[in-house]
């Protein structure tokens, strides 16, 4: 698989967030050495050829061209995407040359791994259709896919009759499944803050494992309860906001958090592993990122905006004070288990003050992601849990 250009390679000094080429396009033709298909053709040298004045390189069946493209690395995590924030994962051109209105079924699967995706399409003569699909991964399967795996993306093109369907075409080709905890660097060739706005799908608000630690965090507030929004306080003057990040903390202490470093190479030549906010409560740890995209599940569970905040190296957590001020509490996530709350929040601080013309000025490394915003943009939670 082609790697794209090295767009930035940083030391670590504290915990890093790695990175990888996503997977190029592939476009594929039909060269007759398939069995299916020449079990279609009376005379492949008759029946197939391309056509000439088309921007599209069609090879025929009949009367009907066929051309597709295809990716050949498919992101676990962000499966849910395809077709919406991330561009299609296959796109299927067809043209009919004939005399005669046609119907044709397109099918794709990645076989063992996704449902099917039918669509019907009619394609009057002379006339050029494209046909765009993205098959959803099984849940059952995602959970399965703990490291990267060979798939199959099948391809099934039949043309309807009133009598015997004819299929045109039956292949496979052979495409990379990424592990479910992989972060893949390079995705659609986004640049630097749209990739980095990707993490947001790693912020699970609705995953039960996140709905228990904030019955937890209720616990630990002043009244007992956990209350979500901002309500009518502006600033947080009555400190609603900040006693529920607090409760928060002192919720996660009790799953003995501790603050681990992966030191992997922030570079396009790696594939960042990064745990869930579930996998992080359930073994106790977590990067910088992980850490932070914990904080910020709960955060957004409980309809507060928090934003994750990328330093060279680093990873922290902002969460708005209220609705309508740019006012934040910063919290340095990676303090959990070793000090409290009050000493986390004072190193956010310190930290934000020292980072903040950086990510102002939008220098290379820096970057504020707001999950909120990132919601606007269709960049949903991963959905198997």
């Amino acid at each position: 698989m082609k790697r794209f250009h090295l767009l930035l390679l940083f030391m670590l000094l504290i915990c890093t967030v790695g990175v990888s080429a996503q997977s190029e396009h592939r476009t594929d033709t039909f060269s007759f050495q398939n069995d299916l298909l020449k079990d279609n053709l009376t005379d492949p040298s008759d029946s197939a050829e391309s056509t000439q004045g088309s921007d599209i390189d069609y090879y025929f069946v009949g009367d009907i061209g066929i051309h597709y493209v295809y990716k050949d690395g498919l992101i676990t995590s962000l499966y849910h995407l395809y077709g919406n924030v991330l561009s299609d994962l296959i796109d299927i051109y067809l043209t009919n040359r004939g005399t005669e209105t046609v119907t044709i079924l397109v099918e794709t699967k990645i076989l063992n791994y996704s449902g099917s995706v039918f669509d019907t399409v009619i394609i009057q003569p002379n006339e050029e259709v494209e046909v765009h699909q993205n098959p959803r991964l099984i849940p059952s399967s995602v959970n399965n896919l703990n490291s990267q795996q060979p798939g199959l993306l099948s391809i099934c093109i039949t043309q309807l009759n009133d009598g015997e369907d004819d299929v045109l075409i039956r292949k496979t080709q052979e495409i990379l499944l990424y592990s479910r905890r992989d972060v893949v660097w390079g995705v659609d060739n986004f640049d630097y803050h749209q990739s980095m706005e990707l993490y947001a799908a790693y912020v699970t608000p609705n995953d039960p494992a996140v709905e228990e630690l904030i019955r937890r965090a209720a616990d630990y507030t002043e009244t007992g309860i956990i209350t979500s929004g901002y309500g009518s306080s502006i600033n947080d003057e009555d400190g609603s906001v900040l006693d529920r990040l607090q409760a928060i903390w002192r919720a996660e202490e009790e799953y003995d958090l501790i603050y681990v470093s992966t030191m992997l190479a922030f570079s396009p030549g790696t594939v960042q592993r990064m745990r869930t906010p579930y996998e992080v409560l359930q073994q106790s740890s977590g990067n910088c990122i992980e850490l932070a995209a914990l904080y910020a599940s709960a955060a957004e569970a409980l309809d507060l905006e928090a934003a994750i905040i990328f330093i060279p190296g680093h990873a922290y957590l902002a969460v708005r004070t209220d609705q309508e001020n740019a006012m934040y509490y910063f919290i340095e996530t990676t303090l959990i288990g070793r000090t409290d709350f009050s000493e986390a929040l004072t190193k956010g601080e310190a930290n934000w003050d020292e980072d903040r013309p950086y990510v102002d000025d939008g220098e290379s490394g820096y970057d504020w992601v707001n999950i909120y915003e990132a919601r606007e943009k269709g960049i949903l939670p991963m959905p198997w849990r």
